[in-house]
């Protein structure tokens, strides 16, 4: 009783005219495992309760196994749910405003390297003159266009690499609670955190 109190209260205090545009989380594959995959469709519930619309996650681990597992675990998610691995995209869900993207292995270094490779061939055509490229040819080249506000660590003190050119200006968010003991009243107070903070973008 309680807690539904608290947690109530927690997020009647989320100011819905300053909510981020993209949270983005980070995970490792052993989160996953069991009762953690299921966790996943609460993580887009607890989104969908306060209003998010972007939703970005990132886990360490591109096994075959892994990406069918969480396919059919957020099959009927009310949500627009698209899984990224290095050999393409999948899509699952059942649609709705609240946007994800699932990276599975696929880090941030080898995101610039494969935007760079494409910058590089459309040089090689004649496309693109070398003193072209600027931070707005690179950003169109990247998989991923999303520029989170917020980015969450669950139970961890260190960052994977993954959006490391998205994510330059992001809030950054690390709780003592695991990834499988992360309660909503754990994302509200990181949601209500950001909310605080005074962004500086790199200034």
């Amino acid at each position: 009783m309680i807690y539904r109190l608290y947690e109530h209260l927690l997020q009647s205090k989320i100011a819905k005219s300053n909510l981020p545009s993209c949270v983005a989380v980070v995970l490792c594959s052993g989160d996953l495992l069991d009762e953690g995959l299921l966790h996943l469709g609460q993580l887009l519930e607890w989104s969908r309760s306060i209003g998010l619309t972007s939703l970005v996650l990132y886990v360490n681990d591109d096994a075959p196994l892994l990406l069918r597992k969480i396919t059919l675990e957020l099959a009927a998610a009310p949500a627009q749910i698209s899984l990224h691995t290095a050999e393409g995209e999948e899509q699952t869900g059942t649609g709705g405003p609240l946007k994800v993207v699932i990276s599975l292995g696929f880090g941030g270094k080898r995101e610039v390297a494969e935007a760079f490779r494409g910058i590089l061939k459309e040089v090689e055509m004649g496309h693109m003159q070398p003193e072209q490229i600027d931070e707005k040819t690179i950003e169109s080249h990247l998989r991923f266009s999303q520029k989170p506000d917020l980015v969450i660590r669950a139970g961890g003190k260190r960052l994977s690499d993954f959006l490391i050119w998205q994510a330059a200006y992001s809030e950054l968010y690390f709780t003592d609670v695991n990834w499988k003991d992360l309660r909503k009243i754990d994302f509200l107070r990181a949601i209500r955190d950001c909310q605080r903070r005074e962004r500086r973008f790199g200034r």
